[in-house]
C-alpha cells in the first residue's frame, strides 16, 4: 500500500465494551445449533468456551470510548505508529510475541480459554 501513498496501521483491540461480542456470541449460537451431532459432540464444548470468553472480555472490556480515542489518535497523527494496542492483553500479546516462541504462545491461548470450556458432569 506504500506505493500508493497508503499507511496502514494496526489498531489491536482487546475486549470492548460494546455489541459486536453479543452479536458474535448470537452469530456463534446460530451456526452451532445448524450442526450434526458430529460436530456437536467434536466442537460443542470449544464452542462454548469461546462465547464465554467472549462474554467475558466484552462485559469487562475497555469502555468503547476509550477504544475510540486509539483510532482518532492513529488516524489523527502526523506520523502514526505501525501498531497500536487497546487494553491490556493485546499490549501485553505484542510484547509477549516478540519473545516467545508461536508454541508457546499457542499454549498460552489455551490456557486462557481451559476455564471458560463447560464443566463436564461426573458419573
Amino acid at each position: 500500500m506504500a506505493p500508493l501513498g497508503v499507511r496502514v496501521v494496526v489498531i489491536e483491540p482487546g475486549g470492548v465494551r460494546t455489541q459486536m461480542g453479543e452479536r458474535g456470541i448470537a452469530t456463534t449460537s446460530r451456526l452451532a445449533e445448524a450442526m450434526s451431532p458430529q460436530q456437536r459432540d467434536r466442537y460443542g464444548p470449544l464452542i462454548e468456551a469461546i462465547k464465554a470468553l467472549t462474554s467475558a472480555g466484552t462485559s469487562g472490556g475497555t469502555p468503547a470510548d476509550a477504544a475510540a480515542r486509539v483510532v482518532a489518535k492513529a488516524v489523527t497523527a502526523a506520523r502514526p505508529r505501525t501498531r497500536y494496542t487497546v487494553g491490556r492483553d493485546p499490549a501485553l500479546l505484542t510484547r509477549l510475541s516478540r519473545v516467545l516462541p508461536d508454541r508457546t504462545l499457542d499454549r498460552l491461548a489455551a490456557a486462557v480459554l481451559r476455564p471458560h470450556y463447560p464443566k463436564t458432569p461426573t458419573t
